[in-house]
């Protein structure tokens, strides 16, 4: 009877426990907070420069985002000058840079001695090298540029420059057939993903 009112007891004891919830099993918790998401940035920055034999130059050098030019006035035969493009993704993702020029030009007065000439102009007069961080990318006249310069197409890191310098030169040679003529031209980067 000692024997049973034991187990009776121990039985009662265990049925106790269990009713309770004083028992116990393995367990393990994981967690997994903060989990976040942050968007890169993207951000092309130009900043312009240039330089010039004689003549004048004038370097409008903007903010982010607005017109940068260099515009050079009173450049005769024997000239020469620079434009450099220092462009910086100065965010942290990668994009693909292309480039969009066009250039115009328009005939100046015509001086006596120049209505016998040839209507040739700064389209064909003014010579130019182009160059990609030091590699040639176009040399000939400045008529042909815009087509140079679109047909650009590089791949920037985040937090990377690239440099295009334009070297420009009229020759010493040149005559009458450029008094008063315009060459202008226009350069639009785009840096896309």
């Amino acid at each position: 009877m000692k024997k049973v009112l034991v187990s009776l007891v121990i039985i009662a004891l265990v049925m106790a426990l269990m009713g309770t919830g004083v028992y116990a099993l393995f367990s393990d918790t994981e967690t997994s907070t903060g989990n976040s998401f942050t968007a890169g940035t993207f951000n092309l920055v130009d900043v312009i420069s240039g330089t010039a034999t004689s003549g004048n130059i004038t370097v409008n050098e903007a903010a982010d985002g607005f017109n940068d030019n260099v515009v050079f006035t009173l450049v005769k035969p024997g000239d020469a000058g620079t434009i450099t493009w220092t462009l910086t993704n100065a965010g942290d993702i990668a994009g693909t840079l292309t480039i969009v020029a066009t250039t115009s030009f328009s005939q100046g007065v015509d001086t006596e001695p120049e209505l016998a000439l040839p209507a040739a102009g700064l389209d064909s007069k003014i010579d130019v090298v182009l160059t990609r961080g030091g590699t040639t990318v176009y040399i000939g006249p400045m008529s042909g540029l815009a087509a140079a310069f679109s047909g650009e197409s590089n791949v920037m890191a985040g937090a990377s420059s690239l440099v295009y310098v334009l070297s420009w030169s009229i020759a010493g040679t040149v005559g009458n057939e450029i008094q008063g003529d315009t060459a202008t031209l226009n350069v639009t980067f785009n840096l896309n993903q």
